[in-house]
């Protein structure tokens, strides 16, 4: 019994060694970086670098200011735009109050009067005009009398006109042009608002700031193209993009067994697998720097994540191994 074991156990451990010996490995070369990609974070707008609010190495989380442009013009406009919406409010308060509402209580107590005035004035000219007629008034008198009671009414109606013009102060048109001039006020404010959030660099994504380009004082474009200020990536993950021969297109797979390799890990190799494969060829951008390269190949990028933690600079040239069967 203990030689039939010790045979099956032979047997499986040639298996072993067949499948070993048949298994095929493709190499590609490429570089290690974090699967956020290194972000290269830049101003929408011209200006001038004012100053970085965070430093190389330095953990950030998403919404955090990694940097500001000079901005005391954008600050100007935000405090102008603000001043010009208070002034819209409050002329479009004022158009809503009307007039006083005591003005115009005193205003139809004084068009009372006014009509309790005419028609005295009216009744004294109807007076005048019997004694007239009975030869008790002379002509000069009805005369005088026919005058103020056409006074007495005129006045009456003034009156009348100024307390309905008054009632009626705040028209429609009036309202809509107030209003109008608020929402103007406030989309200015708006704009003027986020002008000045666009002179602040903000973080996308939690990550590690990887490098500071530009010097303070430096113009944040180039060439009439935005200039990246820094770079940003999330280090909790790195992976490699691996450029792969086109004549083993056909022969990546997600999921396929990998080994990240090379002189920058000693002798170091680290278990990974194919995470992704593009869908696109490309030219070569990752070289060997050996004297039988090929520069002129198509490749195919693959990436390629450690099955553990990998802790190495971004950037760094590795090599890989597919197991391809």
């Amino acid at each position: 019994m203990r030689q039939l074991a010790y045979l099956f156990l032979f047997a499986q451990a040639l298996i072993a060694l067949s499948a070993h010996a048949e298994q095929r490995w493709i190499q590609g070369i490429g570089y290690v970086e974090p699967t956020s990609e290194v972000l290269r974070l830049a101003f929408k707008h011209p200006g001038i670098l004012g100053e970085y609010k965070a430093e190389i190495g330095q953990s950030v989380k998403a919404g955090d200011t990694l940097a500001i442009q000079q901005n005391r013009e954008e600050q100007t406009a935000v405090t102008v735009a603000e001043s010009r919406l208070q002034a819209a409010k409050a002329d479009l308060e004022k158009v809503l109050a009307g007039v006083n509402p005591y003005e115009i209580e005193a205003k139809k107590n004084a068009q009372q009067v006014s009509v309790l005035d005419a028609e005295y004035a009216r009744r004294k000219l109807d007076r005048i005009e019997h004694l007239r007629s009975n030869k008790f008034a002379s002509e000069d008198e009805r005369d005088l009398a026919e005058t103020s009671a056409k006074l007495k009414q005129a006045d009456s109606r003034r009156l009348a006109a100024e307390t309905r013009y008054l009632t009626h102060f705040v028209r429609e048109v009036d309202k809509q042009v107030a209003t109008s001039q608020v929402a103007v006020a406030e989309a200015q404010l708006q704009a003027a608002k986020q002008r000045l959030a666009e002179t602040y660099l903000i973080a996308p994504i939690n990550g590690t700031v990887l490098e500071k380009i530009l010097r303070i004082g430096e113009s944040t474009v180039s060439a009439g193209s935005p200039e990246p200020a820094l770079l940003l990536g999330d280090m909790t993950k790195l992976r490699v993009r691996a450029e792969i021969d086109e004549n083993y297109a056909l022969s990546l797979r997600e999921g396929q067994q990998a080994i990240i390799f090379g002189r920058g890990l000693g002798e170091k190799e680290i278990p990974a697998h194919v995470a992704l494969v593009k869908k696109i060829m490309g030219k070569k951008t990752v070289f060997a720097k050996t004297a039988t390269e090929r520069k002129d190949i198509d490749v195919i990028q693959a990436f390629i994540e450690p099955n553990a933690d990998m802790q190495v600079p971004v950037g760094l040239e590795v090599n890989v191994k597919i197991a391809i069967n």
